[in-house]
């Protein structure tokens, strides 16, 4: 039996109607409808609630209604089991969300009946190293970010690349990201746009102090470690923009690729370059007016 794991945003007001809507149109196809405990328990299905470790033995999808947000993090618990996850867009542009609400009916049903092809996307985990002992891991599906917290002056580390000493930084912060990330705060940041195919990674700094230090891209086979200069306080290390991990002065951060990959579900044909041209540019040209 198809069992759906829903994982709504439940910040956002707009997403109660449609989540019942959903709801009600999968117990209508005879579909299994699961929702974390959390969530079941504020938007009122406690009779669909299930706990997180439960949660990815019983599903086979999982579906996310909100925005990129909130499939990035849907994707990182996820992941681990080897669930496809598929994304309703809630949100604003959605570069990561599959559906858009006009199509959602029809997309649904494609979904039920399995008419969608997956696309793996390259994971990485992000270990904090402590006086030689490993004291944080996350996977990580867009970016990890090396950066101040507030106002202080610019942060100095070291960056190696497979042991190799490769660049000495003096820069408001690091960029780690993945291809999908690619177009999120690496783009802003002056980093280039990487098709997901290419399974690559790119260093992006934020404001460098040093004119010659410009994005690096490596190979996913390469492990990244970032050597903090000591004397530096506030310092952070946030994941997918959400998980945020404070940093000590001569810690070290280590960037490598996961056992793990996301896959996202496709139901259409949509090229990646057509993404861009509809969701990507679309938004900064509607951005000018």
């Amino acid at each position: 039996m198809l069992t759906i794991g829903l994982f709504p945003n439940t910040n956002k007001q707009s997403v109660v109607t449609v989540l019942g809507w959903m709801v009600q149109y999968f117990k209508e196809h005879g579909v299994r409808v699961l929702l974390p405990t959390e969530a079941a328990q504020k938007m009122g299905y406690l009779e669909l609630a299930c706990g997180q470790k439960d949660m990815v033995k019983e599903i086979t999808v999982g579906v996310t209604i909100g925005g990129d947000g909130t499939l990035l993090n849907t994707a990182r618990e996820i992941a681990c089991a080897g669930i496809p996850i598929c994304g309703i867009n809630m949100g604003q542009l959605g570069f990561l969300t599959e559906v858009e609400l006009p199509d959602l009916s029809s997309s649904l049903d494609k979904l039920i009946r399995g008419e969608y092809h997956i696309e793996e996307r390259l994971m990485l985990d992000a270990i904090i190293v402590r006086r030689g002992k490993t004291i944080y891991v996350s996977p990580v599906l867009n970016d990890v970010v090396i950066s101040k917290n507030g106002v202080s002056r610019m942060i100095k580390f070291n960056l190696f690349v497979d042991e190799e000493l490769t660049a000495n930084y003096a820069a408001d912060g690091l960029i780690i990201a993945t291809a999908t990330g690619s177009t999120g705060y690496s783009l802003s940041a002056g980093g280039p746009i990487i098709n997901p195919k290419l399974k690559v990674i790119v260093l992006t700094p934020i404001c460098s102090h040093t004119l010659h230090v410009r994005p690096l891209v490596v190979s996913d086979e390469e492990e990244i470690k970032v050597e903090m200069i000591a004397n530096q306080d506030d310092v952070v290390l946030t994941i997918d923009g959400q998980t945020v991990y404070s940093l000590l002065p001569e810690d070290t951060v280590l960037v490598k690729r996961s056992s793990f990959r996301a896959q996202f579900i496709r139901l259409n044909n949509r090229s990646y370059y057509e993404t861009l041209r509809t969701k990507l540019w679309r938004s900064e040209t509607n951005a000018n007016f």
